[in-house]
Order: structure tokens, then C-alpha cells, then sequence
């Protein structure tokens, strides 16, 4: 069975029609998903967090500034301790951790 060009050039063009229609059809339903999935999961964490980076280590404050401010201004405070013991400190139980110090949260570090 022979087939001419005409005819070849049309059932070519036809299976790349399919493949693209399926292609959109595919993208839509990604779409679909992405914004059901997201609409999920802002209603079941509220407001999205941002995700906090490494607290910079403050100058020790003064005896009103011990306190912690409410509600937490994101600031490190050191009270009687050095920046150096500090970092030190975060360094350690980072590694004890396993946990990456850009996940920790340090609000305080007060010598004992």
C-alpha cells in the first residue's frame, strides 16, 4: 500500500496536533493541581512565614533592655556574654544538633 505525499504530510500533521493538544492538556492540569495544592496549604499555616535568617549578634544591652521585647523583634541578646562566646556558643549546638545554623533561632544568651 502506497501512500502519496499529500496523505503522509496530513497523518503527520494530525499525530502533531494530538501530541500538542495533549501537551496543553497536561499543562492545565499542572496548573489545576499547583493552585489547589497552594490554596491548601496557605489555609492550613495561616500567614505564610517567612523563613528567619541567622540572628546578627547584638552589643550587650543595658538592664532595661534584658527583658525580652514582646513580641520578639528579631534581634539577638547577649546578656553578659561576648560576642565571641556567642558565636561560639550557636556554632556548638549547631553541630551537636545536626541542625544548619540558619535554621536555629537564638533570641537569647545569658551567662549563668
Amino acid at each position: 500500500m502506497n501512500i502519496g505525499v499529500g496523505e503522509a504530510l496530513l497523518i503527520s500533521l494530525c499525530g502533531f496536533v494530538t501530541v500538542f493538544l495533549l501537551l496543553l492538556f497536561l499543562i492545565v492540569i499542572i496548573k489545576i493541581i499547583s493552585t489547589v495544592v497552594m490554596s491548601v496549604e496557605s489555609k492550613g499555616k495561616g500567614a505564610p512565614a517567612s523563613a528567619p535568617a541567622a540572628a546578627p549578634a547584638a552589643p550587650a544591652p543595658t538592664k532595661e533592655e534584658e527583658k525580652p521585647s514582646k513580641p520578639w523583634d528579631g534581634k539577638l541578646q547577649l546578656i553578659d556574654v561576648d560576642e565571641e562566646t556567642a558565636a561560639c556558643i550557636m556554632a556548638i549546638i549547631s553541630d551537636e544538633t545536626d541542625i544548619p545554623l540558619d535554621e536555629l533561632q537564638f533570641r537569647r544568651i545569658q551567662a549563668l
